[in-house]
C-alpha cells in the first residue's frame, strides 16, 4: 500500500459553512502559511451518484493545492435520502458564498474563488459556473474543473441512458418533473457570463456517456467561453489521487494550471499540444 491509500491529511480547520433544519454542513479546510498564500480559493466537491461518497475523497487533493498557495476546502453537501434537487445545489452554492463571506480572514480575494469535482461532483461544480442565486453575494465561481460530470440530464432521457439514482436525484422521472431536468442540466444554461471551464473525460467511460461533455464543450464554445477539453482514456470514472498513476500524472497538473491561469492570471505553460486539447466541434 502507497502512503496516499493508507493515510489522509489532517485539515487545519474542520468548520460548519451552513446549517439545513438539523444538518450541519462541514468543510474540512486547508489554509496555506501567509507567505505562500497566493490569495485565491478551490472548493471541492466529491462524487457518489449525489446519493453517496463524503467530503473526505478529496482530502488529498486539497492538501495538495494548499501547498501550491491556495486555500482549499471539501464539503459536505445533502444526498439524495436526505433532500433532492435542488438541494446539492445549493448547498454548493452556500459553501461558496461562505468562502466569499470569509475572504478577509483567510486573505483571498472573492473574484479568485474556483471550483473542482468529478462524477456527481463533476455536475455540481458545473452547476456553479453556470447558476447563480441572486443573492447579494454571488454562488457562482470564477473557474471549473469538470470530471466526467453529467451536464444534460433531458438528452440522456432522449437517449435511453436514464438511470434510477438519476430520477432520485431529480425528484421523479422526466415524464413528471421535467422542470427540474431542464433546471438541472448545467448545459443548457451557459451564457455569455458563464465561469472558464476545463472539462475532462475518458472517451469509454462507462458510467457517464463521453458525450456529456462534449454537450457543454458545444454550449461553452457557442457562448464563446473559455474552455478546454482533456480526453483522458482509460482513466475510468472518477478522480482518485494517485501519483503513481499515468492519469493523475496528466490531470493534476493540467488541473493546476487551469486554476492558475484562471485565478491567478498565469499563462497555460507546461502543456504540450498532446496533453491539453481544445474540443472543437
Amino acid at each position: 500500500m502507497r502512503y496516499y491509500e493508507t493515510e489522509r491529511p489532517d485539515p487545519d480547520i474542520t468548520e460548519c459553512f451552513a446549517s439545513v433544519g438539523d444538518q450541519e454542513l462541514m468543510a474540512d479546510i486547508f489554509v496555506p502559511v501567509r507567505s505562500k498564500n497566493k490569495g485565491a480559493a478551490v472548493i471541492f466537491v466529491h462524487g457518489g451518484g449525489w446519493n453517496g461518497g463524503s467530503r473526505q475523497a478529496f482530502l488529498w487533493h486539497a492538501h495538495r493545492l494548499s501547498l501550491h498557495g491556495y486555500v482549499t476546502c471539501t464539503i459536505d453537501y445533502r444526498l439524495t435520502r436526505t433532500a433532492s434537487f435542488p438541494a446539492a445545489v445549493v448547498d454548493c452554492q452556500s459553501a461558496v458564498k461562505w468562502l466569499r463571506n470569509n475572504a478577509s480572514r483567510f486573505d483571498i480575494r472573492s473574484d479568485r474563488i474556483g471550483a473542482v469535482g468529478s462524477s456527481a461532483g463533476g455536475h455540481l461544480v458545473a452547476c456553479l459556473g453556470v447558476l447563480d442565486d441572486g443573492d447579494t453575494t454571488s454562488a457562482k465561481v470564477n473557474c471549473v474543473v469538470d470530471i466526467h460530470g453529467v451536464h444534460d440530464f433531458v438528452s440522456m432521457a432522449q437517449d435511453g441512458e436514464v438511470r434510477e439514482n438519476w430520477e432520485l436525484f431529480l425528484g421523479g422521472p422526466i415524464s413528471e418533473e421535467r422542470d427540474l431536468w431542464i433546471e438541472a442540466s448545467p448545459a443548457l444554461h451557459v451564457d455569455e457570463s458563464s465561469a472558464p471551464m476545463l472539462l475532462v473525460h475518458d472517451p469509454q467511460d462507462k458510467t457517464v456517456p463521453y458525450s456529456q461533455s462534449l454537450i457543454l464543450a458545444n454550449a461553452l464554445i457557442k457562448n464563446n467561453r473559455p474552455m478546454r477539453f482533456l480526453p483522458s482514456p482509460g482513466s475510468g470514472h472518477g478522480f482518485v489521487y494517485n501519483p503513481q498513476d499515468i492519469w493523475t500524472q496528466q490531470v493534476w497538473p493540467s488541473t493546476v494550471a487551469w486554476l492558475d491561469h484562471h485565478l491567478l492570471g498565469t499563462t497555460l505553460t507546461g502543456l504540450s499540444e498532446g496533453e491539453m486539447e481544445e474540443f472543437r466541434p
